[in-house]
């Protein structure tokens, strides 16, 4: 028999039990539980005169027949896609006309074209020319604030008469400068920042659901899920 390495042996379930188990739980809850503490902390900070504000944009623009576009990068692109499908399938009420939404993330041929012909900075700029125009709203969806074709969707949208939202992080002075009305996630992480976000999306979803089943009216209270 020749010495040599032991092979790795994965150990029983019988083997985790005891002192060793019950301290990695506690070192892995104790992780556990620092993350949700912030989370809440942040969503506690959250300033309802800012999402009050983005609001009453959607509101005017579900009154006027304008429509809502959104964009983002990365697991921002991923919370622009669920709120557009959010708002305009999950607010959508039987003798009401639906609230019009579209993701500017979503079409994929539109933004390689854009990105290969034109540059990376115009895939969501570019969908908006000949699709926005006056009283539409961009929601622009970012936890830096730095993401040139966001800035660029935000600019371009000015250009054309939209109205300019942001869901933001705490540093993104930037987006914010292009945004009429913008709402913070007071978080230090990203994660905890698109925690926030993805939360504001459905808060959003659920007022404007209650708005449209008030015939176009604030409600005064929301009156439960859309599922």
């Amino acid at each position: 028999m020749t010495d040599g390495p032991v092979p790795h042996r994965t150990p029983t379930f019988s083997e985790w039990t005891g002192d060793r188990m019950l301290d990695d739980t506690r070192r892995r809850t104790a992780h556990m539980h620092s993350y949700l503490t912030d989370v809440q902390r942040a969503v506690g900070e959250v300033s309802l005169t800012e999402l009050s504000d983005v609001a009453a944009i959607l509101e005017r623009a579900y009154t006027a027949g304008r429509t809502v576009f959104t964009c983002g990068n990365g697991g921002s692109a991923a919370t622009a896609s669920h709120l557009a499908v959010d708002l305009s399938k999950n607010t959508r009420l039987p003798g009401t006309p639906p609230l019009r939404v579209m993701s500017l993330v979503d079409h994929v041929p539109a933004i390689t074209a854009w990105a290969n012909d034109v540059g990376y900075e115009s895939v969501f700029s570019g969908q908006l020319t000949g699709l926005a125009g006056e009283g539409d709203v961009v929601i622009g969806i970012s936890t830096s604030g730095n993401s040139p074709n966001v800035l660029e969707a935000l600019r371009h949208a000015r250009e054309l008469g939209a109205l300019t939202v942001g869901l933001l992080g705490p540093t993104a002075v930037r987006a914010a400068a292009l945004c009429d009305r913008w709402v913070t996630a007071p978080a230090e992480s990203i994660e905890e920042q698109e925690d926030i976000h993805m939360m504001i999306a459905h808060l959003l979803t659920r007022h404007m659901r209650e708005f449209v089943r008030a015939g176009g009216t604030v409600p005064a209270s929301a009156q439960g899920s859309g599922r």
